[in-house]
């Protein structure tokens, strides 16, 4: 680990134009203590005016123990150590008012841990050469609306589809974002050739608009397991697949595991990414807080946007991180956090009236290696395949949460999984 000192730090700080960028509107101190290094930020309106000794109260204040940040300054950082969020677990603090300084600042406080693991020697992450764009030659995806009705309600959906493929392959986006998060895989060659992939947005989400015939301003968004998995099939009819395979991250893993568990005889294979058995985090008062924090008028879409920015991979292509975060900050408040309701409390597998046929649906349980909830042994993705005999687990090195979006080229590996799985639904019809 590279040594470094207050004089050090005050050239990084002073320097960085993100950093200006996210402490616009910021005015005060700022402090930063890592062991025996500490400093006080002074902010004027946004504008760094001092790095210096400790003085007086800090509006804001970042505790990283030095050997976090040695952890997280390897070429290959210890999984936890990679953001301040997750790096909570070790030890890293954030003080100061919810409402006036950690939430809407909450960018400036992950730029000010990134700059601290690059003077502890990590590397920061490059442009690609040239402004080499992927895919771009084989980007003809061709997006589409379709009505989808559920409960009554019509909704105009939209989706995107790409691919030559015989084999149908749905793609379920995270929470709160869009098929946006699907891009990649829409344009790659290698996905094109094996799948006719049809990504789509929930309603509520991207370019899928609120129904016009339900006062959804009124209303708080919070969708059920039910309504979820009623929603992919009848956008399955909708389209007239026949048994499609489904693919999902995240939000959308938990609910490829319930359409599995649930739905299975109206699909083929399921692929959940980064989903889980049930959820270590359900009924913790802190998470459940937070999520409420992200319905709050008071508190910017910075704050979950941030906090999913430290969920990518740190060793994926960083333009593709940046998109990560920049979909997160453009979605709608509320349907973040109501996709979360169901990621949290409302996905189950440990119920006793839980079965998976994997004879009839191949199943596929892919978690991130910078993911430690779906890699948990005890309600993650390995808790899934010693539930389920037949499911298979695979954990994806140098991967995180948000796989498909931050690391196109890295999430390849995924696609002997995929043909061995759709495989196995022809050899089961002989």
């Amino acid at each position: 680990m590279t040594e470094f000192s207050v004089e050090r730090l005050r050239d990084a700080l002073a320097s960085d134009a993100e950093l200006r960028y996210k402490l616009n509107g910021f005015d005060g101190r700022y402090r930063i203590v890592v062991d025996e290094v500490q400093a006080d930020i002074v902010v004027d309106h946004g504008t760094i005016t001092s790095v210096g000794p400790l003085s007086g109260e800090a509006e804001l204040t970042l505790t990283v123990p030095v050997a976090v940040l040695a952890d997280a300054a390897l070429p290959k950082p210890v999984p936890g150590t990679e953001a301040p969020q997750l790096a909570a677990s070790r030890g890293v603090t954030v003080a100061g008012d919810l409402f006036s300084a950690v939430a809407p600042y909450s960018g400036a406080t992950s730029r000010i841990y990134e700059l601290l693991r690059q003077l502890s020697g990590a590397t920061e992450n490059a442009l690609p050469a040239g402004g080499e764009t992927l895919f771009e030659e084989t980007d003809t995806a061709v997006g589409r609306y379709v009505y989808v009705t559920v409960d009554g309600v019509r909704y105009r959906t939209y989706y995107e589809e790409a691919g030559t493929g015989d084999q149908v392959l749905l793609l379920q986006h995270t929470a709160g974002a869009d098929g946006r998060q699907w891009r990649h895989q829409l344009a790659d060659p290698e996905f094109q050739s094996r799948f006719r992939m049809i990504a789509y947005d929930l309603p509520f989400h991207g370019r899928s608009l609120p129904p016009t015939a339900q006062r959804w301003w009124q209303q708080t968004y919070r969708p059920t397991r039910e309504w979820l998995m009623d929603f992919v099939e009848a956008f399955s009819d909708a389209l007239e697949l026949e048994r499609p395979s489904f693919m999902g991250c995240s939000v959308g893993g938990q609910l490829a595991l319930d359409l599995a568990a649930y739905r299975g005889e109206r699909f083929g294979a399921f692929f959940a990414l980064n989903g889980t058995l049930d959820n270590a985090l359900d009924g913790d008062p802190h998470i459940a807080g937070f999520n409420d924090l992200c319905r709050d008028n008071r508190v910017s879409t910075e704050l979950y946007a941030t906090g999913n920015f430290g969920a990518t991979s740190p060793l994926a292509p960083e333009p593709y991180r940046r998109e990560l975060y920049w979909i997160y900050r453009s979605n709608f408040p509320g349907v973040y956090a109501g996709d979360n309701d169901y990621f949290l409390t409302g996905h189950n597998l440990t119920r006793s009236d839980v079965a998976i046929d994997t004879d009839r649906n191949p199943v596929y349980v892919l978690a991130g290696e910078y993911d430690p909830v779906a890699t948990d042994a005890e309600h993650g993705g390995p808790a899934v395949a010693k539930q389920f005999p037949g499911v298979v687990y695979q954990e994806l090195e140098t991967l995180g949460h948000f796989a498909p979006t931050d690391d196109p080229l890295g999430f390849r590996a995924v696609l002997p999984t995929l043909t061995e799985g759709i495989g196995r639904l022809g050899a089961a019809d002989l």
